[in-house]
């Protein structure tokens, strides 16, 4: 079965894309589920996408870029009912994904062995996904993620609770960020990021608000999308046997 086939059999059901249409779509996998298909993802990527791929140093960093840009493409054309291939995404000048003719936004996320992609036609949307293992490395840098009033209440958590709550809360302003189409030219610490709250885009990118919706792996991840206020369809995407 090649990684297309594969992929469309992954999915919830057979329309179940078409609800990038009309509200946020997000799926989430896990490289190591996919790599029988390492080789033919770097396939389907164009010419931009293989320099980016190719551009890694380190192998297994080259097969995840790989498959994350396959799947994007193929969960774009799911939802645009076109090959792969005709899927008109590129780049903008800081480099997050487009989808030429405003049809659709889009968002991109890939970390040790993880994807996260999130498609919506409703406005800005921002994706990111984080393994939980990095939970222990937060605390070093909590001064540069966190607002003042984030900071003074995670004070009171205890160790372990505190780091999760920080990845959660990276995760979340990762999301904003990209949903405002900024990267990180706004620091983390100077805005305040809590989920299922309709917040103001960071920046002086893109107008709107978006809404924070976390998404809890467990011991494998968090992840967060930020986008229009409204539902957002999820699945995680892992190949039939």
């Amino acid at each position: 079965m090649d990684l297309s086939s594969a992929f469309e059999r992954a999915l919830p059901s057979p329309g179940w894309p078409l609800a990038g249409r009309h509200g946020t779509l997000a799926v989430f996998l896990a490289s190591d589920a996919w790599s029988r298909w390492d080789d033919e993802a770097f396939t389907l990527l164009d010419a931009g996408e293989r320099e980016r791929v190719l551009s890694k140093r380190r192998p297994d960093d080259r097969k995840l870029t790989a498959l994350a840009y396959a799947c994007h493409r193929l969960l774009l054309s799911a939802v645009l009912e076109c090959a792969p291939w005709e899927v008109p995404l590129g780049r903008d000048a800081r480099g997050c994904p487009v989808v030429a003719g405003d049809r659709l936004l889009t968002s991109l996320s890939h970390a040790e062995g993880l994807v996260a992609i999130a498609v919506s036609p409703q406005g800005p949307v921002g994706i990111d996904i984080e393994p939980a293992a990095r939970a222990g490395e937060m605390e070093e840098i909590a001064g540069r993620v966190c607002h003042p009033r984030e900071l003074d209440a995670l004070s009171a958590l205890p160790g372990r609770q505190r780091e999760r709550a920080l990845l959660s809360l990276w995760v979340r302003k990762e999301a904003l960020l990209k949903a405002a189409g900024i990267g990180m030219a706004v620091e983390m610490d100077r805005f305040e990021a809590p989920p299922d709250r309709a917040l103001a885009l960071p920046g002086n990118g893109r107008h709107g608000t978006a809404t924070i919706r976390l998404f809890d792996g467990g011991d494998r991840f968090l992840a967060a999308v930020a986008a229009a206020p409204g539902a957002i369809t999820s699945a995680w995407l892992a190949p039939a046997d």
